[in-house]
């Protein structure tokens, strides 16, 4: 898989946790973490609901670009080049002040 899809929104963490056990990994812009942007509390909810359906999220969090990065530690890491072009997208819909909608059904 070398391609990056179109980024899309999710805010339900079983949702998210969902994403993660089809080998899909996020990216979270934290001023969407909520008002406080509390890093902490969206962790532990995600991980709450990661351990419910049995994945193991491995979670890079990078700080000067206000990102965090989880992935399903069960499989295959997404490759650096495929984690750069993602925070890629997602910089480039920041810098264009775009909201990133739900994802489309075809």
């Amino acid at each position: 898989m070398n391609d990056i899809a179109e980024p899309y929104m999710v805010h339900d963490p079983r949702e998210m946790a969902g994403q993660l056990i089809n080998g899909n990994w996020i990216v979270a812009r934290w001023e969407h973490l909520g008002e406080d942007e509390d890093l902490d509390h969206w962790t532990a909810v995600l991980r709450e609901n990661c351990e419910e359906l049995g994945v193991d999220p491995y979670v890079i969090n990078i700080p000067r670009k206000s990102l965090t990065i989880v992935f399903n530690g069960a499989l295959p890491a997404p490759t650096f080049e495929q984690l750069e072009n993602s925070i890629a997208a997602i910089e480039y819909h920041r810098f264009l002040e775009r909201e990133i909608g739900p994802r489309r059904l075809n």
